[in-house]
This record gives structure tokens, C-alpha cells and sequence, in this order.
């Protein structure tokens, strides 16, 4: 199988169409006609995680955010982008990015993972021919529970070891919008359009926040990397699912990728 063959199966099922006017989904860097060795999953590309690919075999690496995001308008050695586009070249490894594409597929995910059922799309769109589609979960609870709750529930779900959060921790949950990713920036949308109880996100500025507590609607802010990491082992099981029927093809997901963030808690005394 060519690596043409993998990345046009995957275009038509999560079509590029369908991905937000600023995204930069699917083809990064191309080798169309080299045999497929083995597909590498990631949330991320680095340095790291393409020497991880090419040590496993793998020549394409399939990430869920793109790596050339804007236009690049030069190649410098000691730039980390460009050292990163050059190793992907000298080693012949093909990059191909399923982004908001793929979060539109996979809209109802994040409130699945942590138990709630995929709801009904949060943030819709409808495209020519009356297709719609959108991103995010707006989901009613069968069982409302405590504010308290849904944080213990996402810290140990998406295992993190804090929980940024606003309202009261008493407050009775009965609706909540989910977002994965970068979902500060639609709180304001999000509150016009559901009034939910509460919104689980990720980036969430102060702005934002002070808008939703003068709304009376509680927010948890999980982190952009935590509400993605958990797509990777999805990606690779519709990555598996394009290759029944044809050659075995090994598919490797990263172990690598850890949050950029960390929690600084005081000099021990």
C-alpha cells in the first residue's frame, strides 16, 4: 500500500471540507508514491515525536494538530519548526494532520470518555447541501449531580492533578456543554446558545470567566492538552478500521506526549 492510499481513505472520511476556515488540515508534507512501512498517532508534532516514528518504522505520522498552521515563508537551521520539516524530509516521512475535521467527526467524544453520552452538537454549522455538523456536546444529565462531583470525576478521568474551576462546588448540575481544545473563546456563544449549568473546556481566559460567573454558569477548565490527548487512541482505531480488508500495516501512538504545563506547589520545607 502507497501512503497515497492511506491519506485519500482518510480524506474521504473525515473530509477536509469539513474543517474550520482557519485550519490547516490533512497533507503537511507528502511522499504520495513511498510503500506505507507504518503510521505513527500523535496530538502533537515535535522533534521528539518524529524520531519516535522513524525509530519505529513509521512513515507517516498522522497528528491531530497541524504543523505548518500559516504559510511558511522561510527554512532557518536553528528555528525548531524548520529543524522539525527538515527531519520529516532527509528521513522520508510523510505528515498528514486530522484537526477540527476530525473534532467535527468525533463532536460527542469528550463527554463519552468521561461517561455522559454524546449529546447533541454544541456548536453547529450547516454546510452547502444542508449537511450539518459542528463541534462540542451539549448533554442533559439523567442524574444531576454536584459541581463538587463533575470536578472529582474529570480530575480522575482525564487524569490531571488540578482542576481550574469557577462557581460554587454545591451548585446542581443538571446540563453541560463539552469542548474540547481551545474553547475559551466560545463561552459567551455557548452560554447565548444553551444556558448550560455548566462548561467543561480547555484555555479559558479571565474574560471569559468573569462573563460566565455574572451568567450564573459554572466553568472547569481541563487544559487544551487534556482534552485532546484522549482522541489519539480513537484516531487510531478509525486508522485500523481503513485497513481491513487490505495489507497489515503496524500503528504505533505516541507514549511520549506530556502536558506543557506543570503545577509549581511550593519549595519543599
Amino acid at each position: 500500500m502507497k501512503i497515497i492510499d492511506i491519506t485519500e481513505a482518510l480524506g474521504k472520511k473525515f473530509p477536509l471540507y469539513y474543517q474550520e476556515d482557519f485550519d490547516n488540515s490533512g497533507s503537511q508534507i507528502l511522499f504520495k508514491d513511498e510503500q506505507l512501512k507504518g503510521v505513527y498517532v500523535c496530538l502533537d508534532v515535535s522533534l521528539e515525536t518524529v524520531e519516535d516514528a522513524v525509530r519505529n518504522h513509521c512513515n507517516l505520522i498522522i497528528s491531530h494538530h497541524p504543523l505548518i498552521f500559516r504559510p511558511i515563508k522561510n527554512i532557518i537551521s536553528d528555528d525548531v519548526r524548520s529543524r522539525i520539516i527538515v527531519r520529516l524530509i532527509e528521513s522520508k516521512t510523510s505528515l498528514f494532520s486530522l484537526h477540527t475535521n476530525f473534532d467535527k467527526f468525533a463532536y460527542g467524544y469528550l463527554s463519552e470518555f468521561l461517561g455522559f453520552g454524546k449529546g447533541e452538537v454544541l456548536l453547529k454549522k450547516t454546510l452547502a447541501g444542508e449537511e450539518e455538523i459542528g463541534l462540542g456536546s451539549f448533554v442533559v444529565l439523567k442524574s444531576p449531580l454536584t459541581l463538587q462531583s463533575l470536578l472529582e470525576l474529570t480530575k480522575n478521568k482525564l487524569e490531571l492533578d488540578t482542576v481550574v474551576y469557577t462557581g460554587d462546588p454545591v451548585h446542581t448540575i443538571k446540563t453541560i456543554a463539552f469542548l474540547n481544545g481551545s474553547g475559551g473563546s466560545s463561552v459567551e456563544k455557548i452560554i447565548d446558545l444553551f444556558n448550560p449549568d455548566c462548561i467543561l473546556t480547555g484555555d479559558i481566559g479571565y474574560h471569559h470567566a468573569k462573563f460566565a460567573i455574572d451568567a450564573g454558569v459554572a466553568l472547569i477548565d481541563a487544559g487544551h492538552f487534556a482534552t485532546e490527548i484522549i482522541f489519539k487512541k480513537l484516531l487510531a482505531m478509525h486508522i485500523e478500521d481503513i485497513f481491513i480488508d487490505r495489507e497489515s500495516t503496524s500503528i504505533i501512538i505516541s507514549q511520549l506526549e506530556r502536558n506543557p504545563f506543570k503545577i509549581y506547589q511550593g519549595a519543599n520545607e
